[in-house]
């Protein structure tokens, strides 16, 4: 035989593939050991065993809170809020903006429902740096639901 190569096979290629099947193996098995978790369920609970197991007594009624239409329009100098047709005013002076303002916020929050939203929108002349403040402001007194209106 010209070579010299003989009547042994060649191993690397079979070697080569069983290192990949070892690390798919190995990597499947820590994959699913990351998947799932075991629990022990107990047929009667162990902090109070004597205690009957009668279902919790219903909650009260929750109050509903009506949605209100709240906006609040920036004009250059001063701060229109409205709650539905009532009117308040409040005046910016350089970028200071009136602290009045945190009140009717605080007595709004009290008022409105947890998904109640507050519409801002500036009107002609108002800077965006006071709109930016305005925003915070709504923002630090707790709301969460703050819209930007663009008209």
């Amino acid at each position: 035989m010209a070579g010299g190569g003989g009547n042994e096979p060649n191993l690397t290629p079979l070697i080569d593939l069983f290192s990949v099947l070892i690390v798919f193996l190995l990597t499947t098995a820590a994959w699913t050991q990351l998947e799932t978790f075991q629990i022990q369920v107990e047929k009667e609970p162990k902090f109070n065993p004597s205690a009957d197991s009668s279902p919790p007594p219903p909650e009260p009624p929750k109050e509903e809170k009506k949605k209100i239409k709240l906006t609040l329009d920036l004009t250059a100098n001063q701060i229109i809020a409205k709650q539905d047709e009532i009117e308040t005013l409040f005046f910016i002076q350089g970028d200071s903006i009136d602290p009045k303002l945190n009140d009717l916020l605080a007595k709004w929050k009290a008022q409105a429902p947890t998904d109640q939203q507050i519409v801002i929108s500036g009107q002609k002349g108002a800077q965006y740096s006071q709109l930016i403040k305005l925003y915070d402001l709504i923002n630090l007194s707790g709301w969460e639901n703050i819209v930007i209106s663009p008209y």
